[in-house]
């Protein structure tokens, strides 16, 4: 089969005759129809491969939509031929085939084409990440990305009185306030403009992952606030933060990781029913703005790569925000 593979930093390499995978017990082998690509860990993985460690050991191409092809001893979810998209592949998505386990498979409604069904990896994201919000709270999500915008519409459904919405780019932003959000604000990325959102939320989503956004979701807040820790930190991997004012405000903090089964199933549950029952809510025309063949992935890398979110935070960039009019890309084998 036909497959992308990582190999260095900013190096991937088609190999042409790369063997199928086998399924083995409780795994699932999955036909790829489309994989899009993660705009925080796939772009981490690809620009920092060999400088940060976990850039070598992630799955690179893991938002996967397609059909089952074969199933291994054990697995009774799912069926060959069924339509499914997958939350975390043992394989690169970027192939002709994919292998996963099946607590990762969740099935994918008739309606939606592939290429959006690639999207729904960040559903179960989303859905356990929003956990602590409750009805009625006022939240701020701080980053209108892709996972920024599927958290933004989950704390919506989940009964939110208030969201805002906060990103560089008035684009996204527009997308936002469709999506449902009540209010957005445009910043230019600097703690003091972050500052200016306002505060007293009782939740703030940090949908970057920098020190700068992860520390302005602390001034957000009010007193025993809960800080949501969803975009992922993988440029600058270690954070400086101001404990006392943590200890002062008596905060709360979860992460968006799903470290156990039990909780990963729960959560793909909840994304099933969802994407099944109220798929309206969800946008996904709204999130997909590329297509490309697999022989074209080193494109849309590119295109991808022309944000400032690449760059540690205390060091310039030549970008000053996200690639313009780009959210989700998908690739197609």
């Amino acid at each position: 089969m036909r497959r992308y593979e990582l190999v260095g930093r900013r190096d991937i390499r088609p190999v042409a005759d790369a063997p199928v995978p086998t399924p083995g017990p409780l795994e699932v082998l999955v036909r790829v129809r489309a994989c899009t690509v993660c705009n925080r860990s796939d772009l981490a993985y690809f620009h920092y491969y060999g400088l940060r460690e976990h850039a070598a050991t992630g799955c690179f191409g893991h938002e996967i939509a397609g059909e089952v092809e074969a199933i291994g001893e054990g697995v009774r979810r799912v069926a060959p031929g069924q339509r499914v998209f997958v939350r975390t592949p043992l394989t690169t998505g970027y192939a002709e085939y994919a292998l996963a386990r099946e607590i990762s498979v969740g099935a994918l409604p008739d309606s939606v084409p592939f290429e959006q069904g690639a999207i729904l990896q960040l559903l179960p994201l989303a859905v356990h990440a929003t956990r602590g919000i409750r009805l009625g709270d006022r939240v701020v999500i701080v980053g209108q990305g892709p996972v920024g915008q599927m958290a933004l519409r989950i704390a919506v459904l989940r009964g939110a009185a208030e969201v805002v919405a906060v990103d560089l780019d008035d684009w996204r932003l527009a997308r936002s306030t469709e999506a449902g959000a009540d209010a957005v604000h445009r910043v230019d990325g600097s703690a003091g403009q972050l500052a200016e959102v306002g505060g007293r939320f009782d939740v703030a989503v940090d949908a970057v992952g920098t020190p700068t956004t992860l520390n302005a979701c602390v001034g957000l807040v009010r007193q025993n606030g809960l800080v949501v820790l969803l975009g992922t930190h993988h440029v600058d991997t270690h954070v400086t933060l101001d404990l006392v004012t943590w200890e002062r405000k008596g905060l709360r903090v979860h992460s968006s990781a799903e470290p156990l089964d039990a909780a990963r199933a729960e959560a793909l549950a909840v994304a099933e029913r969802i994407a099944h029952r109220r798929p309206g809510i969800l946008r996904l025309p709204d999130l997909l703005t590329h297509t490309y063949p697999l022989d074209d992935l080193p494109k849309a890398m590119e295109q991808l790569s022309a944000s400032r979110a690449l760059y540690p935070d205390a060091e310039p960039a030549p970008y000053q925000g996200p690639p313009p009019e780009t959210l989700k890309v998908a690739i197609v084998p």
